[in-house]
């Protein structure tokens, strides 16, 4: 479940005037994701909001407002606004011109990529937001804070295999959450990795009790800050 066999990886931070590496091309193009995390607590991502919401489309603004929480509004806009200049950057375009089209299951990708495709997945939680970049494989991510009085046990019996929430229950009562939490990311991030979310689930679950994952798949633990769990996922490209 939470084997050393897991690779962890480790994010870079985003601040304003941060200069975005381009991602490699295939076929040189490595198989681990390029993460990026911003942390909507540092001073100079709060300086910087009015900057962002300033590539949003109206769209995008309106989807942003309908949020109850001014914590859950501020996450859209970073998520949102960060992802624009990465891929206006790695692109060469203008971030503000950059139009998204929704998958099957609403997982975003770009309308427009030009030649060559560059993948992308975001996710958030807490005062944390995380982004995952690839150039020629389908990313997914996802990031989730530790919350003490979460019920995870029902929710760990109904989407985790059996054989994985045995380990679970032998684990001490204080590393259990914890686990549960790393094992979920994972889950959600090879979900969304593959443009599925919940309803590739059944599957998922198949393959794990059979034991044959896709070919090309791959899964890595991301390392956070202390309070938060994280992982990111490369799916096969189809």
């Amino acid at each position: 479940m939470e084997g050393d066999a897991i690779e962890r990886l480790r994010p870079g931070l985003w601040w304003p005037g941060l200069a975005l590496p381009r991602p490699p091309q295939a076929p040189v193009a490595p198989p681990r994701p390029w993460l990026l995390l911003v942390d909507r607590r540092d001073p100079q991502v709060q300086a910087a909001s009015a900057d962002l919401e300033a590539l949003l489309n109206p769209e995008e603004r309106v989807r942003r407002d309908r949020f109850r929480l001014a914590a859950d509004r501020h996450r859209a806009l970073l998520g949102r606004g960060v992802l624009r200049l990465a891929l206006g950057s790695w692109l060469g375009r203008d971030p503000a011109s950059l139009e998204f089209q929704l998958g099957p299951h609403g997982k975003p990708a770009l309308a427009w990529q030009g030649q060559a495709p560059l993948h992308f997945n975001l996710a958030h939680s807490g005062d944390l937001i995380l982004l995952a970049f690839h150039a020629t494989s389908p990313v997914g991510v996802d990031v989730e804070r530790h919350r003490p009085d979460l019920a995870w046990e029902p929710l760990a019996r109904r989407v985790l295999p059996s054989a994985e929430c045995q380990l679970l229950e032998q684990l001490p009562p204080e590393r259990r959450l914890d686990a549960f939490l790393a094992a979920w990311c994972r889950l959600e991030a090879r979900l969304k990795a593959r443009g599925e979310g919940l309803v590739g689930l059944e599957r998922l679950q198949a393959e794990a009790q059979s034991g044959q994952e896709p070919a090309g798949e791959r899964t890595w633990e991301v390392a956070m800050p202390a309070g938060y769990r994280a992982a990111a996922a490369v799916a096969a490209v189809l």
